[in-house]
Order: C-alpha cells, then structure tokens, then sequence
C-alpha cells in the first residue's frame, strides 16, 4: 500500500504554523515529546514510547568464530524492522530504504563510534566470540523512528546481560543463571541520536511527527553522547537554500544538553530496574504491561486533534470592524480532558429531554438550548 501524500492544505497548514513558531502539540520549536521506557522480562528487551511513536528492542547473542580482519574482537549487528503494525504504507516480508536508512544510521552511531567493548566479547581469541545481534521492531510510526529506534538501542545494551562462560582449552562450557550471575556489557560511551528538520522559513524544529517530517525541506540526525561527543552526523535536504553548517551552528546546543539529560534517564530506568530484578520487587518494575493505556482500544487513534491551548481560562476576544459574526450561540466549546477539545455547534446537540416526576404528577421539559426554561405541566387525575 503506497503512502497517502501530504495535501496542499496540510502542507500550507504546517508550514504557516511553523513560521509563526508554533506547533499543534504545543511544544516549543526546540522541545522534544518525553519518553517512556519500558522493559520485558528477559535481559536486553525493551520497550520506548517517544510521543505516539514506539520501538521495542531485543538484544540476543551467540558464540561464533571471530573475523580474520579480527580475530579478538566479538561482533554486533542491528537490525530494523518496520511492519504494517506501525503504518500502513510498510510492506511485510521485504525490507524497505527506510528500515534500510535508519539500520545504517544506527550502525553508525553504535557500531562504528565503538560504543561496545568489542574485546571483551572475546572467549578464545580466533576461535570463539561473542555475535550480538540488536532487533528493532516499529511497532507504530508518528514520526522520528531514528531518535525512538536509538533510545530503544542504547537501553537493551545496558539493560542486556550475557551468559557467563569457562573455556577449558578444547571446549567452551556457558553457565546457566543458576550457576552463575549473568554479565553486563561494557559500555565506552553512551550515544542516542537527535533529529531536527528544517522548513522553507528557516525554522528549525526538534523531534517532529509525521505530518512535521513529511512537510520539511531538510533534515539533520547528530549522533551526540552522554559527553557532548558527535558520534554521527546524517544531513538530507530537498533543496540547497541552506548548508549542514548553518543549521549544526544552531541546533548543536540543544542536541548536547538533550543527550545528557537523555542517557541519564535511560540509566535510571536501567538501574531501578535491574535493582528490582535482583530484589524480585515486581511492584517497582516497568513492564509491558504499564505502557498499556486504560479505557482505551488503541492507544494512538483518537477521535479529537490534539490541540494545546496555551491560555484556556483566559480568551481574549477582540473586536474587528472587517469580522462579522453571525448567531454567537450557536456553538460552544467542550472540554474532554488536558489538552483537548472540540467545538460543537448547537444544532447537533441533544433534543429537550422529557422526564416525569412521580412525585408532583408533573412533566418536566427541559431544552438545552440557552435562554430557554424549562417546562412543567401538571397532571390532573382524571378521576
């Protein structure tokens, strides 16, 4: 199923929003959608949820004859996935240029920065290594894969703990987690990657959503670490009104101090998790299970726009001799909950509802439309 693209309407819509610096989910140009991070059972399984957008990750691992290139270092592979489960223009069974992309992007950031202590992967040099092998699932798209996908990463690396082994010589015996403790692995840095897109204004927004990335002209993902270190860098742009230099000198800032506070969350959750593990406190674990939202079929579809309005109690209304304003009454404004909204016009609303009163052998009539009272009308007993 081809992509649904994006209509004028969308396109001129997103476009005059960001000019006038402004989102629909009332986020600052440069303020990320927070994160969720959730862990499964097994070591190195791990759930993020960036906004609406989520990746589960799964790290497995096995023994393996090391490369001749390098015979005393283990070895790691990241792979992408992206199902029909997360959008509907994603084929199964064929793995496309975007899951391609972000698979490359993501090597880069791990596997080329060094960020795993190869060596220490290492059983019997030229003989016997550890092949850690990262599945990354996109279990729903709202933009930004790149940045959900590497949180995910970065968070089964550390949570994930390999099986200890004895090497006799002739023969590699691995211990079961009975036997003995699993094994952490060694961690030289901490990267995730920061993705920015860049509009026909000029204007620079940080984490977009589907719509956002979909509208941008270019788009820039740094690879920076818990230590304001680039790890990688990947530009795209449609047209070449601007340089990679002009927006790296603006974003750069903002991508370093939210890589830390990043990596510092991620080793929160990795450590209360694993404390709680070795504790066997299921109370304190984030599971699954707790990402799951109540009194909801899907967690992503909904009925009303996610509109932030910024001053809800306070709404200025000023006159305009060129605005005409016809039937003031005829709609009002519904509140559902934190952050949404809907207009609804008084034509759509609920008929008078007729009730009766036992009590006072009375019908009550009640309109809600507003300026009208509501009606009573006695009951004679006819006997």
């Amino acid at each position: 199923m081809k992509e649904t693209p994006v209509t004028n309407c969308e396109r001129n819509f997103t476009n005059k929003c960001i000019e006038e610096e402004t989102r629909l989910d009332g986020r600052q140009l440069l303020e990320p959608r927070s994160v969720n991070i959730y862990f499964g059972s097994n070591w190195g399984c791990c759930m993020v949820s960036l906004g609406h957008t989520r990746a589960v990750a799964q790290v497995s691992c096995d023994i393996q004859q090391p490369k001749t290139s390098r015979p005393n270092e283990g070895m790691i592979r990241i792979n992408v996935e992206l199902t029909p489960l997360a959008a509907q223009h994603f084929e199964s069974g064929r793995q496309s240029e975007a899951a391609i992309l972000i698979s490359r992007q993501l090597e880069k950031c791990f596997k080329d920065s060094k960020c795993v202590d190869l060596e220490s992967l290492c059983i019997v040099a030229d003989k016997k290594v550890w092949n850690l092998r990262i599945d990354v699932n996109i279990i729903n798209h709202d933009g930004n894969l790149v940045d959900c996908a590497s949180i995910a990463t970065l968070a089964a690396l550390m949570h994930f703990h390999r099986p200890d082994v004895t090497s006799t010589g002739e023969e590699v015996i691995v211990h079961p987690a009975s036997e003995k403790d699993f094994l952490p692995l060694t961690l030289f840095h901490y990267p995730v990657c920061v993705s920015f897109i860049t509009y026909k204004s000029g204007n620079t927004i940080m984490d977009p959503t589907y719509t956002e990335e979909r509208v941008g002209v270019a788009e820039l993902t740094l690879g920076v670490n818990s230590y304001r270190e680039l790890c990688s860098l990947h530009f795209d742009y449609l047209t070449k009104t601007m340089t990679i230099e002009d927006v790296i000198s603006e974003v750069s800032d903002h991508a370093a101090s939210y890589a830390t506070k990043l990596v510092q969350q991620i080793k929160e959750a990795v450590i209360k998790d694993a404390q709680s593990r070795y504790k066997k406190d299921d109370g304190k674990l984030s599971r699954f299970k707790e990402s799951i939202e109540v009194n909801k079929l899907t967690t992503t579809i909904s009925e009303h726009i996610a509109i932030k309005l910024r001053k809800w109690d306070a709404t200025a209304i000023v006159d305009d001799d060129f605005m005409e304003v016809e039937d003031e009454d005829e709609s009002h404004i519904i509140k559902y909950e934190e952050g949404a909204a809907d207009l609804i016009p008084d034509s759509l609303k609920k008929e008078e509802t007729i009730t009766y009163d036992s009590d006072w052998d009375e019908i009550v009539v009640q309109s809600p439309s507003p300026g009208k009272e509501e009606i009573v009308i006695d009951l004679i007993d006819s006997d």
